[in-house]
């Protein structure tokens, strides 16, 4: 198996399973990609000097909006089937997958064991929580350890060979986040004696490199880090309910999964990422998608879609000074007043919504006033990102003027805004 970490490659043999990402049906090799890991960096908006990174790192999409802990059962949607048949279904779970609230994803140090029984349960859990709320939960609770979900993930893969009967360690250790989750991919069936090759895989991954991975090469394509938490949960869960292991699993993608937007036209495969909605770019919420379309109504070219969601972000929402993410797409639209980062989450949420592929980027930029952190958006139209930056009334659809272009430095380009 050829593995890429960091940027260099080396051939090296794992016993088990590579990773599955978005569909799945997975061949004997694998390959599992990685990509540097990407600092997290605070920031100032225009009229404050950057200041240092203390913060929590947030996953990439994987949104994180805070979640409650009592929502109603569900019956769990026909996902895999013993016997071949896909007709089965599993038995309804309780969602209470995380405590707390935070708005940001957790990355903990806990550490110590963790039984069958509550591996089970934290599947159900999560299993639910993702098909109700459409993203990963912030954490997940097991036996009193409030875990990160690449240390889920580490977990519930060895709890799927387990469950095969072979030897699996269920001790909980630190593990890093995916630094680029792929999120594409197609869908299909992946058997079991794939899905516990893979979980062997993830395992071995883990192990080695303490985080977890991007995706891995199959069949279909690439799988994703979030469609691996998934179905290994769903596994798990499947196992709660009917004592066995289903005989196989039909895997989605992420955004299929989630509900992301769909693209509009001449937009490749590999920009579906930045269609996905996470927890402060609530594209898929129908407030947004309500707006958006109220925005574009009447507008014939994905050119005059996004210069109006532009500028209706510009002329409509006040800039305020604090510090990175606050208040996320929704409440900014409702408050009608943001910093860099949440105008931003708006301007990238109606864009999604409406099927326009949306990023960010941060950099320090010299403004009139002095030079600071900023963060803004950039929209993909016509095979070109457009610079959309609506924070200043003096700026229009891909051209920028109270900040020096020709100066600035880039840090770095996101799907999700990781502060």
């Amino acid at each position: 198996m050829l593995l890429d970490i960091g940027g260099g490659t080396i051939n090296m043999k794992l016993n088990g399973v590579v990773l599955m990402l978005f569909t799945l049906v997975l061949s004997t090799s694998m390959t599992f990609a990685s990509a540097a890991d990407q600092t997290n960096q605070s920031l100032a908006d225009q009229s404050v000097i950057d200041h240092t990174a203390n913060e929590t790192e947030n996953f990439e999409n994987q949104n994180m909006v805070a979640h409650t802990a009592n929502e109603t059962e569900k019956t769990v949607e026909k996902g895999f089937a013993a016997g071949g048949s896909t007709s089965e279904k599993v038995a309804s779970i309780t969602n209470q997958a995380a405590a707390g609230g935070s708005t940001s994803a957790v990355q903990t140090t806990e550490s110590g064991t963790v039984t069958d029984n509550q591996m089970k349960d934290a599947a159900g859990r999560v299993k639910t929580f993702i098909e109700q709320n459409k993203r990963l939960p912030n954490y997940v609770t097991v036996a009193g350890k409030q875990l990160s979900m690449p240390q889920y993930l580490q977990l519930i893969s060895g709890e799927t060979i387990k469950l095969n009967g072979q030897s699996a360690s269920l001790t909980v250790k630190y593990a890093g986040k995916a630094p680029n989750p792929y999120v594409a991919g197609k869908s299909g069936d992946i058997y079991k004696a794939e899905y516990l090759k893979i979980a062997n895989d993830i395992v071995n991954f883990m192990n080695m490199n303490n985080r977890a991975p991007n995706f891995a090469e199959s069949k279909l394509g690439k799988i994703g880090y979030q469609s691996l938490i998934y179905k290994y949960s769903c596994v798990v869960a499947f196992h709660m309910s009917h004592n066995r292991l289903p005989n196989f699993v039909t895997v989605k993608s992420w955004q299929s999964l989630i509900g992301g937007s769909t693209p509009s036209e001449g937009v490749p495969s590999s920009l579906e990422k930045y269609l996905v909605a996470t927890a402060n770019a609530q594209s898929t919420s129908s407030t947004i998608k309500n707006m958006a379309a109220s925005i574009t109504a009447g507008k014939t070219t994905t050119y005059a879609k996004a210069q109006a969601i532009f500028n209706w972000v510009r002329n409509n929402i006040s800039y305020a000074f604090y510090y990175n993410t606050r208040k996320g797409a929704l409440n900014t639209l409702s408050s009608r007043s943001a910093n860099c980062c949440d105008t931003s989450h708006l301007v990238v949420a109606l864009s999604r919504a409406a099927g326009i592929p949306a990023r960010y980027q941060h950099g320090t930029c010299t403004f009139s006033s002095g030079t600071y952190g900023h963060v803004w958006a950039q929209l993909y139209v016509n095979g070109k990102w457009y610079y959309a930056d609506a924070v200043s009334t003096r700026n229009s659809f891909g051209n920028i003027v109270n900040w020096n272009m020709n100066t600035y430095k880039l840090h770095n380009t996101y799907a999700s805004l990781s502060f």
